[in-house]
């Protein structure tokens, strides 16, 4: 009886009737009644066959879940008969569209927002799978034509030959890591071999001054470079103590021409990085200066372990000296609040201190460079440039740098860093330059 029921809804005629009825309902209204009516109308319909009224509120609809599966159709051999599957489905998907409207509508009377969502989504959620019969039906009229099973097969190949493509390509990578693989270990083992070549020269660079086998202007001029580098490291060092503890850089510590104009507030360091190079290589004792203990010194990579290892010897002696001409007392009392460094060293000591040793390493390369001076041949002559001398470029180089066309317009402010002739090498010495009348050198 069913099985007839459905054939006769496949015939044309059947479908035309259930089409039109479907069609004749334009709008459903809301009202009280709907809920009380609904019952019977649906056995009205039941009763006389599925016939419809002329508002269509009695239509019986058979709302079914829509599905992708589309094996009915592949088990069918006709195409035709897909094609009525998918018509099929489609009146079916319309009469679950209905059923959810009217269900929306129901809803908002009386007022329900819980129903509202609910029925809104069961509609939306009918409507998508109704758009979801467009694709069934292509592809119902994809797999009907005979030449499909063709056309799929040659895409089948086709995409079969690209992975064995790409199959081919990644054993050919893979060997081409397998042959570079030896070569970029034997890199890593020369870079790794460098690392330690160059960590090595670095290590021996601290103690690469030796006078076993004499001195040399090579020797005398890379320590000229590492003393001017130590001197400004230091003088950079105070100027951080002194913003802390708010000592006054500009009171008569750094004896520099008053009359010097500097272009920058901030070029005042360089009057205190050239009271330290004054303090530390000029007005030196010739018994602190020798090369006796040289080869000892340099040796160690910590300047503070090479003074503790003979705190008396030419070198030691040389740091108390000049520590307490460097660091006067209104310095020391204004960084640490008290004498006890002065009265450590002034004692005989040495006080193992981060600003004591930073002092040590600034006089240790200043002592060094002052040991070799007097024992080069011939004598390394220091020499410094008074203010107001016109710039000389074979004699001086500024600090800061400048344009070469700009340093001719300016005078010398102050020395920054000496300079040294030995024999016909000149070490050129470094100014501060300053604007004003410019007298001959």
């Amino acid at each position: 009886m069913e099985a007839a029921a459905r054939k006769a809804r496949r015939t044309p005629s059947g479908l035309l009737c259930r089409i039109s009825d479907i069609c004749k309902v334009h709008s459903v209204g809301v009202a009280p009644t709907v809920r009380e009516k609904k019952p019977k109308a649906e056995a009205d319909s039941t009763a006389t066959g599925g016939e419809s009224s002329e508002d269509g509120a009695h239509l019986k609809v058979h709302p079914r879940q829509v599905s992708s599966d589309s094996s009915e159709c592949l088990s069918e051999t006709s195409s035709a008969r897909c094609e009525e599957a998918v018509v099929d489905k489609l009146l079916d998907a319309i009469s679950g569209l209905k059923v959810a409207y009217v269900n929306l509508q129901q809803a908002l009377m009386p007022y329900d927002p819980g129903e509202i969502m609910i029925a809104d989504e069961r509609f939306a959620s009918v409507l998508e799978e109704t758009a979801e019969l467009k694709d069934l039906y292509v592809n119902v009229k994809e797999w009907s034509n005979p030449r499909y099973p063709y056309h799929l097969n040659s895409r089948i190949q086709e995409h079969q030959n690209l992975v064995m493509e790409l199959q081919a390509d990644i054993c050919k990578k893979d060997s081409q890591i397998g042959w570079l693989r030896p070569e970029l270990d034997e890199l890593e083992r020369k870079n790794m071999e460098l690392e330690e070549k160059i960590a090595g020269s670095a290590l021996c660079r601290e103690g690469s001054f030796t006078v076993r086998r004499g001195v040399s202007t090579e020797m005398f001029m890379d320590l000229y470079e590492r003393s001017a580098k130590c001197i400004h490291d230091f003088a950079k060092f105070v100027i951080g103590w002194a913003k802390v503890s708010g000592w006054n850089l500009g009171q008569s510590t750094f004896p520099i021409d008053s009359h010097v104009v500097y272009e920058r507030k901030t070029d005042k360091k360089y009057a205190v990085e050239a009271y330290f190079a004054c303090v530390m290589l000029m007005g030196d004792r010739e018994d602190y200066i020798s090369l006796d203990s040289f080869d000892c010194i340099m040796s160690f990579r910590d300047p503070f372990d090479a003074l503790m290892s003979d705190p008396d010897s030419n070198f030691g002696r040389y740091c108390r000296a000049k520590y307490i001409v460097a660091v006067p007392q209104s310095m020391e009392d204004s960084f640490f609040g008290n004498l006890d460094h002065r009265a450590f060293v002034e004692s005989g000591g040495h006080p193992r201190t981060q600003f004591y040793q930073r002092f040590v390493k600034m006089a240790r390369y200043a002592w060094g460079l002052l040991a070799v001076a007097r024992s080069l041949n011939p004598r390394a002559e220091m020499f410094y440039v008074n203010s107001g001398v016109q710039f000389r470029k074979e004699h001086m180089e500024s600090t800061p740098a400048k344009m070469t066309t700009e340093e001719e317009k300016f005078s010398v402010g102050f020395t920054v860093m000496p300079g040294f002739k030995v024999g016909c090498t000149v070490i050129r010495c470094r100014v501060y330059l300053s604007k004003g009348n410019a007298m001959d050198f």
